[in-house]
């Protein structure tokens, strides 16, 4: 039986209406996701795998990298669209609150802060993402300023 791929339609900024709360995203932290953040970004730190050093530190399971912030907000708002070409990441701000840790999910939903055009006719984003673990405790909040393609 042949798979069938479907496309996700483009995120278009007509859709981007400030105050739209994108549907809840899920984001799993495996241990597999993290061992490959840390293959791929060279961050080897002992409290993401090592049980003697996380343990020390008085966590019972290993910590998530605080990278992998950069991943899941932005799949928050487009799990249902595809990313137009051409746009420009214009800034990206990470709070962290909490620690994720492997196993948890983590819950994250995106919200457009703000969407005008400038007076160089630019679109500009603004998204607000927060991150909370399974206890519904905050992980992280992300702010996402982008310029999003014509």
């Amino acid at each position: 039986m042949e798979e069938r791929v479907t496309e996700k339609p483009e995120l278009l900024f007509a859709e981007l209406v400030p105050g739209r709360k994108f549907r809840e995203f899920y984001f799993p932290v495996s241990d597999d996701l993290v061992q490959h953040y840390m293959n791929v970004v060279g961050d080897r730190h002992p409290l993401y795998w090592d049980a003697t050093a996380f343990r020390a530190q008085g966590f019972t399971k290993p910590l998530a990298p605080p990278g992998l912030a950069a991943i899941y907000p932005r799949a928050s708002y487009l799990q249902d669209h595809s990313m137009p070409s051409g746009g420009i990441l214009v800034k990206q701000e990470f709070k962290f609150l909490s620690p994720a840790f492997v196993g948890d999910t983590l819950s994250v939903r995106a919200t457009v802060a703000s969407a005008e055009i400038d007076d160089k006719e630019r679109k500009r984003v603004h998204f607000f993402i927060e991150a909370k673990n399974g206890d519904g405790e905050k992980i992280s909040e992300v702010n996402i300023h982008a310029i999003w393609p014509k």
